[in-house]
């Protein structure tokens, strides 16, 4: 298991399966109750209700992925670091801590 450290943007905690989106076009392959990971894209609303968290690679407290994820009381971190997207592929389970920042790849 690894942890990669972020900023929490609205605190809480998940678990679930990771779907990876790096364009606006993308959100398709995301099922309800994922922990959706936005690399340098903003979310929609349908993903964001459908997300069991949010993460981003970029942004920070009030970027657009944080303020979504606070009127939609989602746990969510960003500004995870990019070294973050070598470890992790679609479909890995990770388990978010967003009250401290970090989440932590399972698989």
């Amino acid at each position: 298991m690894m942890s990669f450290q972020g900023t929490s943007a609205n605190k809480g905690q998940a678990e679930g399966r990771l779907c990876i989106v790096h364009h606006q076009d993308e959100f398709s392959h995301c099922k309800e109750g994922d922990v959706i990971l936005l690399v340098k894209t903003k979310p929609n609303a349908a993903v964001v209700k459908m997300s069991k968290a949010l993460l981003a690679v970029h942004g920070g407290v009030t970027s657009h992925v944080a303020i979504a994820a606070r009127e939609n009381h989602k746990p969510s971190v960003v500004g995870l670091p990019e070294e973050f997207l070598q470890h992790v592929k679609d479909g890995d389970v990770v388990t978010v801590d967003a009250n401290g920042g970090v989440v932590t790849c399972n698989s």
